[in-house]
């Protein structure tokens, strides 16, 4: 689980919208990893970040294949990622808790 917080791509509210996005995920408050998202489930993450409505973006993401570029870690999307951003999760009410995250 991790705190988005950076989304790079163009037209990041329109599920219309194809075309790969890359969002920063922060490990901790000094260590960012990118994650580059692809195909349908670019679709599937704009239509959550349009609806998100919350200050703080919690996500947890399932099935991505991670790298190592030029000795930084980088993570790709697969066909079976999924995103959630329910703050309904008990793992996600935790981790704001625990990191003093205000929804």
């Amino acid at each position: 689980m991790f705190r988005i917080c950076l989304i790079q791509g163009s037209d990041i509210y329109n599920h219309n919208n194809d075309t790969k996005i890359i969002i920063g995920l922060c490990l901790d408050i000094s260590k960012l990893v990118r994650l580059t998202i692809w195909d349908n489930e670019v679709a599937n993450f704009r239509e959550l970040n349009r609806i998100s409505t919350r200050k703080n973006q919690i996500v947890i993401i399932t099935s991505i294949i991670p790298q190592l570029h030029e000795g930084k870690l980088s993570l790709t999307t697969t066909p079976g990622s999924r995103f959630y951003f329910d703050n309904d999760i008990d793992i996600i009410k935790r981790f704001e808790k625990r990191n003093k995250l205000l929804s």
